[in-house]
């Protein structure tokens, strides 16, 4: 039996609309020093997180949504701002960027794929140079970072 593209396309839409219904807090738990997503010294140490500004408005918008409701110190800038303003990596120890990810999806009897983007967030931790990378990646990226912002939050408290 053949399945149409546009059900298969459906059911795909419905499957990620319901992975994206997890609530924020439940994907923030899983985000853990433990895990090897949260730097270690963020427990015990006062910082301010950078969150990166990418100058697409379109993304930006969310990102300073994301961290409206950070209650962590934070300031928000480009790649170039980090450079020239904020290049104490005592004070400013930790970025919070992405790297953009795909997928491809193959329909079943078609032979047909579809490429499907995505972001896996990370913390970079400038003063050893390491990230710390998310297990998972997703487009829902607003999603992400809320729950990446409320996992660190739970690492200081």
């Amino acid at each position: 039996m053949k399945i149409s593209i546009t059900r298969l396309v459906s059911t795909v839409i419905l499957a990620a609309s319901l992975q994206s219904c997890a609530s924020t807090s439940s994907v923030a738990n899983k985000i853990t020093v433990e895990s090897g997503e949260i730097p270690p010294d963020m427990k015990s140490e006062d910082f301010t997180l950078i969150g990166v500004l990418k100058e697409r408005g379109s993304y930006d918008k969310y990102v300073k949504i994301a961290f409206a409701n950070y209650t962590g110190k934070y300031v928000l800038a480009t790649e170039n701002e980090i450079k020239d303003k904020y290049n104490d990596t005592n004070q400013y120890r930790y970025i919070m960027d992405y790297e953009r990810e795909t997928a491809s999806l193959t329909v079943v009897g078609s032979g047909k794929s579809q490429t499907v983007p995505g972001k896996r967030y990370f913390i970079l931790d400038r003063k050893t140079d390491k990230e710390y990378k998310r297990k998972t990646w997703s487009s829902f990226y607003t999603k992400e970072m809320q729950a990446y912002l409320k996992a660190i939050e739970a690492v200081k408290n």
